[in-house]
């Protein structure tokens, strides 16, 4: 199942997925489209930086590798957090879009908030996986500032 909303700053292809028996919340990282460029050089080298929030902190990050030379990458990588379910009521998921830098950190091209207090298309994304636990929900998602 895909919904499609185009967003300015680009928009992301992601699946989520939560086992229950393992404890274990998969997002992959599929695609993006449309991305912006950041640079003056009028080309992107993205990455995704996927950081897991709970109650407000960051606790923990995971990143795909970097696309050169692209504003619609293809990564398919697939990152998991180990998270109890008693937990997932309380986490949130930052997805962010970052061109890679040779110097310091990546400049943001834009992100999405997806948790149970996510508004839109992104709180829709998180409720149909709570709601369908071990299927693989797949859903484009505007990138925003």
């Amino acid at each position: 199942m895909f919904y499609s909303f185009s967003g300015d700053f680009g928009d992301i292809l992601l699946s989520l997925s939560y086992l229950p028996t393992a404890e274990r919340l998969t997002i992959v990282v599929m695609k993006a489209k449309d991305l912006m460029v950041c640079s003056e050089s009028g080309t992107s080298d993205p990455y995704v930086k996927v950081s897991l929030i709970v109650e407000g902190k960051k606790i923990k990050r995971k990143k795909t590798s970097v696309k050169r030379g692209t504003t619609s990458p293809v990564w398919n990588e697939a990152l998991s957090f180990n998270i109890p379910a008693e937990l997932l009521s309380k986490v949130s998921v930052e997805v962010c879009v970052l061109d890679h830098d040779l110097i310091g950190h990546g400049h943001m091209v834009g992100r999405c908030i997806l948790g149970p207090e996510a508004d839109g298309i992104e709180g829709k994304h998180w409720n149909d996986m709570m709601q369908n636990h071990r299927k693989s929900l797949a859903m484009w998602q505007n990138l925003h500032r």
